[in-house]
């Protein structure tokens, strides 16, 4: 994960100093959960698909803070949002 092009990503949208320790947080914990890097998980939309899948067993399904942290991410690197899952097409 690019720390530093992150941090000031989402300092730029306006997020607190809170709000950017806690997605900062989440993304690290998104990385322990993969086994790898967020730079490859947003590399390519299938990876993001398999990344956003293998990511919902360890969140609560009414509140993914996790999965919103990758989801900054893949903006952050794609400068584009991912399409919930429902819609997105493999």
């Amino acid at each position: 994960m690019q720390e530093n092009g992150f941090r000031k990503f989402l300092e730029g949208n306006g997020l607190t100093d809170k709000g950017v320790a806690s997605r900062m947080s989440k993304a690290k914990s998104a990385e322990d959960i993969l086994g790898y890097s967020l730079d490859a998980a947003v590399d390519t939309d299938e990876m993001m698909y398999q990344s956003i899948i293998k990511i919902q067993p360890h969140e609560d399904p009414k509140h993914n803070p996790i999965q919103n942290a990758l989801r900054k991410y893949y903006i952050f690197k794609n400068g584009k949002e991912f399409p919930q899952l429902r819609y997105y097409k493999k």
